[in-house]
């Protein structure tokens, strides 16, 4: 009996909570979606290199990052359950009281109550496998489509992904259910009937603070906004800032409540046209009564924002800097001056076609005058006052002992090998390669720049092309000489750097790594090599070939990129159905009100132009909030993402395409929440 009772009561659970069910298949969908991607055979081949079977950095951070992703999934997942599960027994309390009433004991009623939502979970879960294992194939496409490689479509399901999506998805229900269960058994009838009434009682005699509160949350936005446009952010203040935020979020909903009462007290204007008296005061009682479900709302929805914004970011610097890092297909470098590559060429010749091979040499005189220059003047170094050891430190690594320069010949032979236009020099000039990166933040102080080189030279300007700078031709700075000044200098570093014609297999890389006797992963990086002051994404080598460390570079930021995506899936969907199902929740209540809007008068349409502007102020609010805030965080990134990499990355466009992207899955809802808000409230009106 009791078993045909909770599936007829899931049943209508499914009707009434048709949002909260559609986003737990949602969340089950893309939870296994992309936990496909830890155990994907095709992904374990890339990220595991070696007969051992070694563990690359690339898949370090993969793991790493979906772990950190899965657990603040978890985290959130586990609290949409739990809030929905307390808020279905909320408004379900009369009916178990009734039950109660009829002789039933709590503990029928508290496993009716558990089969009921393990009903309406197991459908969920099997729906969202179901639809989620048509995802895995369009995460998995894009994911390859992201490193540069072509996706087959594989209908292979993987157990362990499964087998991880249902235990986490059972924990979080079954978590929730007994917690409630629990605070059920100690309830007595009249706390049962009493129950969905605890949030209507509105405590006026506070209303002045609350609204101080609503002026002080906008003064601390536009603060934020100070700070940020006038550049005074700093450790402490962001700190603060933070802090304050988070109260912001949370009280700025308690205050606009308050003002609005305030408003209606003060009989302002807008009370008096049509229907905003109504409106007005429907809008700031629920605000009142859910204004910490606004504010954690308002922080998901900023989370989700921002961390898209972000990985649209990681994605035009992956198109736009790889190839400005890793401009030659192949570049070998070896502190064995007379190193001639014979073997390494051999090997590249048996496994590509070259279009252009050249040796050379770089030099040193035993001076580091540019690396002086740079180490006072870019903001990596900016601790060298206040912690000497740690700055030299971070010098050590970033540049050589000296300074690195190149003959003219050589270097107009790279550029033609890189289809660039040659350079010209006098026999008393010399010219500054340097990374584009560096060259942005010491532009504006370049003109003494000149005067702290004692080369005997005349300066003849900078140039900023890729030219693997990154431990290769230099660290962020090469200088480049006429030929004959190098009879002075000392040869450095011997190196080789290839074209090819067409594609190069990326295991070239494992082979030539062989032929060092090296293993790559582990001896990557040679003692000698330095690695400038990049701090982003950067993978320096004695041996680099393009395709593999362009793979695993894109790799790396895809790690990143979609995790971030992952955040923002999966917030907005929880975000979004705590705001439908708060409003349908209260459709019986609203359908009295309705009914007495209809007898006044008020014909079909104007009702339904009221509800939906109700349920549009509702869902706007925090919408408009994190928009607000997110917008000048996602400023802040952008603006320290051109001083790290000196890109100058559209960040409003990437928030834009958020923001719109998000907006259409808001839409959704909100269309479904209007469609069950009116059928709900139907009325015989005129």
């Amino acid at each position: 009996m009791l078993n045909k009772l909770a599936l007829r009561n899931a049943c209508r659970l499914w009707k009434d909570y048709l949002n909260y069910f559609l986003t737990l298949c949602m969340i089950t969908a893309i939870t296994f979606s992309f936990h496909s991607l830890l155990f994907s055979k095709d992904i374990y081949e890339m990220i595991y290199y070696g007969n051992n079977g070694e563990l690359s950095t690339a898949g370090t951070m993969l793991i790493a990052f979906m772990s950190v992703s899965t657990m603040a999934i978890f985290i959130i997942v586990a609290w949409l359950i739990n809030y929905m599960t307390r808020f279905i027994l909320e408004k379900r309390s009369r009916e178990f009281a009734i039950y109660l009433l009829s002789g039933m004991r709590k503990e029928q009623i508290a496993s009716l109550y558990m089969k009921e939502n393990l009903y309406l979970g197991l459908c969920a879960l099997f729906a969202g496998l179901i639809f989620g294992s048509g995802l895995q194939q369009v995460l998995l496409f894009i994911f390859y489509k992201s490193i540069g490689k072509n996706y087959k479509v594989n209908v292979k399901i993987s157990a362990g992904s499964i087998i991880l999506t249902v235990i986490l998805y059972g924990v979080c229900f079954f978590a929730a259910l007994f917690r409630n269960r629990k605070k059920f058994s100690r309830m007595e009838i009249i706390n049962l009937i009493n129950m969905d009434k605890q949030n209507e009682t509105v405590n006026e005699k506070r209303n002045t603070i609350w609204e101080r509160l609503f002026f002080l949350s906008v003064g601390n936005i536009f603060l934020l906004y100070f700070l940020i446009f006038t550049g005074r952010i700093t450790k402490w203040t962001a700190i603060l800032e933070m802090i304050g935020l988070t109260f912001t979020f949370y009280f700025f909903y308690l205050g606009l409540s308050a003002f609005l009462m305030k408003y209606i007290k003060r009989k302002g204007r807008l009370i008096y046209k049509k229907e905003y008296l109504f409106l007005i005061r429907q809008f700031s009682s629920k605000m009142r009564n859910t204004c910490f479900v606004l504010g954690t709302l308002s922080l998901l929805f900023m989370f989700a924002l921002v961390g898209s914004s972000l990985a649209f970011m990681l994605s035009d610097y992956q198109n736009k800097q790889l190839d400005v890092e890793y401009p030659f297909d192949i570049i070998i470098i070896s502190d064995n001056t007379g190193n001639d590559f014979s073997k390494e060429e051999s090997l590249i010749n048996d496994n590509i076609t070259p279009r252009d091979i050249w040796k050379y040499c770089v030099y040193q005189n035993g001076t580091s005058d540019m690396g002086d220059y740079l180490y006072r003047n870019l903001r990596a170094f900016s601790d060298r006052d206040s912690d000497p050891v740690m700055a030299e430190g971070k010098r050590s690594i970033a540049y050589y002992d000296y300074d690195v320069f190149m003959g003219i010949s050589d270097y107009n032979r790279l550029r033609e090998i890189l289809n660039l236009t040659p350079v010209t020099l006098r026999d008393d000039q010399y010219l500054i390669h340097i990374a584009n990166r560096v060259y942005q933040e010491i532009k504006d102080k370049s003109a003494e720049l000149p005067d702290s080189l004692n080369i005997g030279l005349d300066f003849a300007g900078f140039k900023t092309e890729g030219l693997a700078q990154n431990g290769h031709n230099g660290t962020d700075y090469l200088l480049v000489v006429p030929d004959k000044e190098l009879a002075g200098m000392k040869k450095y570093f011997s190196l080789m750097a290839v074209m090819a014609n067409g594609d190069v297999p990326e295991n070239l890389s494992e082979c030539l790594y062989d032929l060092a006797g090296k293993v790559r992963g582990y001896d990557e990086l040679a003692d000698y090599i330095r690695i400038g002051s990049e701090e982003l994404f950067l993978m320096p080598a004695a041996i680099q070939v393009k395709s593999r460390e362009v793979l695993e570079l894109k790799f790396l930021m895809s790690t990143l990129s979609f995790p971030l995506f992952y955040f923002g899936l999966v917030f907005l969907c929880v975000s979004l159905t705590v705001l439908s199902v708060q409003q349908l929740s209260d459709s019986n209540k609203y359908k009295v009100r309705y009914q007495i809007l209809n007898k006044l008068g008020m014909g079909k349409k104007r009702i339904s132009l009221v509800v939906a502007k109700q349920l549009f102020f509702y869902y706007l609010c925090p919408v408009i909030l994190s928009v607000i805030i997110s917008a000048v965080f996602i400023l802040y990134v952008g603006r320290q993402f051109v001083i790290y990499t000196g890109i100058h990355t559209e960040w409003i466009l990437y928030f834009c395409i958020s923001l719109i992207s998000f907006l259409g899955i808001y839409i959704f809802y909100f269309i479904l929440t209007y469609i069950q808000f009116e059928k709900n409230i139907a009325l015989n009106r005129k």
